[in-house]
């Protein structure tokens, strides 16, 4: 009996319901299967069934989950690594490695490359990216900074920080002409290609989200936040939702509650809305002040996944938060240095500028 080949469109069903690295294994089938993990319309669809995934970082382990939302629990594979900051850009991920380089990260594709830096004293603080219309793929780029020493007379001198970029494609070290006062004070999102983080004016305490734009090279100020701070120690959390949006999570110091608002439309748009997404009891929640490691999290089906270090023991864990769930689940018993969110899967070759670089 000869084959029967079903329409692709069924096909097409068939594959976005696939779990990641299931669906990598079959680019290899044909090439219109290939050609889906390149077409946009199909990974959003993939991203919008895919079950959550993310990294959590402790002092010697990476731990890869994934969490059934329907059952609250998770599938937790640790990989032993020493301790080192993660950050995403683009899909991707970048491990920083203190006085050597950062390393390109496909966990999907299982790519790693390498990216070195000449002067080894460069602070790393995040990855973008800008376009240029001659050439067709984007240009990565790394902020971060340098202490420097400036002559104040012929015997004393005095440091300072000054603001650098690295260009991955160039691996050129450009410097810029930018004030330190307006760097990030806790690690910066990488979303289109800028960076953003919370910040408050020191004046009149007023909150907003200051950004990175790698095409000018500049720092601005993006937009106020929809809530302000009541104490000193309530917790402002930003985070990406949605791919092209962004979530802030408020938990008020006095009462633990936990407050969520989103951005209505993409944050290309002109005028920044916020809505009230969801308002959480206290009961159960942890307290997310002094948490060193700081806390990571992400929504999804209007649940609230949050990874933290335990309240008494520091140890890695997740909490699972809605309106009829409270579910904590500890990763280990070691103490969490850092935590991040693999919140999109990408299945995109790493690009051709970071191909060419040693591994």
């Amino acid at each position: 009996m000869a084959p029967v080949k079903l329409p692709c469109d069924l096909e097409e069903e068939i594959l976005s319901r696939l779990p990641p690295l299931s669906l990598v294994r079959s680019r290899t089938v044909c090439q219109h299967w290939n050609s889906l993990l390149h077409d946009k319309s199909f990974l959003n669809k993939h991203v919008a069934r895919v079950r959550p995934q993310f990294i959590f970082l402790t002092e010697s382990k990476a731990h890869s989950i994934n969490i059934d939302l329907h059952t609250g629990g998770t599938d937790p594979t640790a990989i032993d690594l020493t301790h080192t900051t993660i950050t995403s850009c683009d899909g991707f991920l970048f491990r920083h490695f203190w006085k050597q380089g950062v390393a390109f990260w496909n966990p999907w594709l299982r790519q790693v490359v390498w990216i070195e830096y000449v002067d080894k004293s460069f602070h790393f603080c995040g990855v973008g990216y800008d376009y240029d219309s001659n050439v067709p793929e984007k240009r990565y780029k790394i902020l971060g900074y340098l202490n420097c020493l400036r002559d104040v007379s012929d015997t004393y001198q005095v440091s300072y920080k000054r603001v650098a970029i690295y260009e991955c494609s160039s691996r050129a070290l450009k410097f810029l002409d930018a004030p330190f006062k307006n760097w990030p004070t806790m690690d910066p999102l990488s979303l289109n290609g800028n960076l953003y983080w919370v910040t408050s004016n020191p004046e009149t305490h007023e909150c907003f989200i200051r950004s990175f734009d790698f095409s000018s090279e500049t720092f601005k100020t993006f937009c106020l936040l929809p809530c302000e701070k009541n104490h000193s120690r309530d917790q402002l959390v930003l985070a990406v939702y949605k791919r092209d949006g962004f979530s802030l999570l408020k938990q008020c110091y006095v009462t633990g509650e936990i407050s969520v608002w989103v951005t209505k439309e993409k944050i290309d748009a002109a005028e920044v809305v916020w809505i009230n997404l969801m308002t959480l009891p206290t009961s159960n929640l942890p307290k997310l002040i002094n948490k060193l490691c700081g806390i990571s999290y992400f929504i999804f089906e209007k649940t609230l996944i949050m990874c933290c270090g335990d309240q008494e023991t520091g140890a890695a864990s997740i909490y699972i938060v809605r309106e009829d769930m409270c579910k904590k689940i500890q990763i280990g018993y070691e103490i969490v240095r850092f935590s991040h969110c693999v919140y999109l899967p990408n299945f995109i070759s790493v690009p051709s500028e970071f191909r060419s670089l040693p591994v």
